[in-house]
């Protein structure tokens, strides 16, 4: 007991030696085993906004730099840096800057409190993915907003609020098409347009018209007035191409590849769920 408790001096020393040669061990491994850091990590993080949204769908600005620099990622996948980013980490890099076109986001619903019908009241967690695990939501139309507030909260960059009808909001000036909102929305109603398309519809319900009335007062009910002006106006003069905008599954659905937001579909729609807000005309190639 008493050697445990008091240690004879050889036995000290030996610890101490032993002790310090794994030091001087562990110093040389450290000199001689260190991998350099490439520079222009550091260079590119600078160049990059430094939100961490991970919209760019690597870990943070740093894994995002990182790949750049060590795996030849893409430079133009951060939407917050936009085009500013872009050129700088292209002159970083000595490669073409080529940015992305930017997107925003946008809510497919209209649905507020006065226009849906609710099933049951529910008073469980303030979160739309908690009121989603109870029975499928609390409102009769499974496709719509439930309004309790997800995707503001996931927004890092203050741009998407809900109004007094509890729909989101998007503030497209400070939209950066992250995509937080779209991740975080249990339903499905939100997603990234290209901000030069400003024609999108205004619904996720996927029921005939009749079963979609008995929960919403604004969903589409699969007229095909949109189909057809977009038909017999828009693409008369190019038979051979199909229209822009489609009744599929009982919902219209907008071809961006072939839509020249026009905003014709938007003018004849009778439940004004086609959105058309004229900033800029598109004119695409439809040969």
């Amino acid at each position: 007991m008493l050697d445990i408790l008091f240690p004879s001096v050889p036995s000290i020393i030996s610890i101490t030696v032993l002790s310090m040669a794994c030091g001087i061990l562990l110093s040389l491994a450290k000199v001689l085993l260190k991998v350099e850091k490439d520079p222009r990590i550091e260079k590119v993080m600078e160049a990059l906004p430094g939100a961490n949204c991970g919209a760019c769908g690597f870990p943070g600005c740093a894994g995002y730099a990182t790949n750049i620099v060590e795996h030849g990622a893409a430079i133009n996948m951060c939407p917050v840096g936009g085009p500013n980013s872009v050129n700088k980490i292209a002159e970083i890099m000595g490669i073409k800057a080529e940015a992305g076109v930017k997107r925003i986001a946008r809510v497919h619903c209209q649905g507020g409190v006065n226009e849906t019908k609710i099933r049951f009241m529910y008073d469980g967690p303030h979160s739309c993915t908690a009121a989603q695990l109870v029975m499928g939501g609390f409102k009769v139309c499974e496709y719509g907003c439930l309004g309790l507030g997800d995707c503001v909260r996931a927004c890092p960059f203050d741009a998407i609020h809900l109004d007094d009808r509890g729909l989101p909001f998007v503030d497209a000036e400070k939209c950066t098409g992250c995509g937080n909102c779209v991740e975080a929305c249990p339903r499905n109603i939100i997603s990234l347009v290209e901000s030069t398309v400003d024609v999108y519809v205004m619904c996720r319900n996927k029921q005939k018209a009749p079963v979609m009335k008995l929960g919403c007062s604004v969903g589409c009910i699969a007229c095909r007035r949109c189909e057809k002006v977009c038909r017999e106006e828009v693409f008369k003069d190019n038979p051979d191409v199909d229209t822009a905008i489609k009744v599929e599954n009982f919902l219209a659905v907008i071809d961006y590849e072939l839509c020249i937001n026009c905003g014709r579909c938007a003018e004849v729609c009778p439940q004004n769920v086609i959105d058309f807000k004229k900033v800029m005309v598109i004119k695409r190639e439809t040969n």
